[in-house]
């Protein structure tokens, strides 16, 4: 019985966050604006992510090098 409760209450505030997109403008553009918050930051961690990745190949190509040098001595 406590399941069934929990879903019927899930699918009540689902069905009340949907109506509320849809019906109220005020819900609507708060909603909006997360959205992009979101995606702004998602972004700006893919930005340091691949700046992160640049200078990893950087260090891992001088390492290789080093390692070549020493090598061919």
């Amino acid at each position: 019985m406590k399941d069934i409760m929990m879903l019927f209450g899930f699918s009540m505030g689902l069905l009340t966050g949907a109506l509320l997109y849809k019906y109220s403008q005020g819900t609507k553009d708060l909603i909006d604006q997360g959205e992009k918050k979101l995606v702004k930051g998602a972004k700006k961690m893919e930005q340091k992510a691949e700046q992160g990745m640049e200078q990893l190949e950087k260090k891992v190509k001088e390492g290789v090098k080093n390692v070549e040098e020493k090598m061919k001595k």
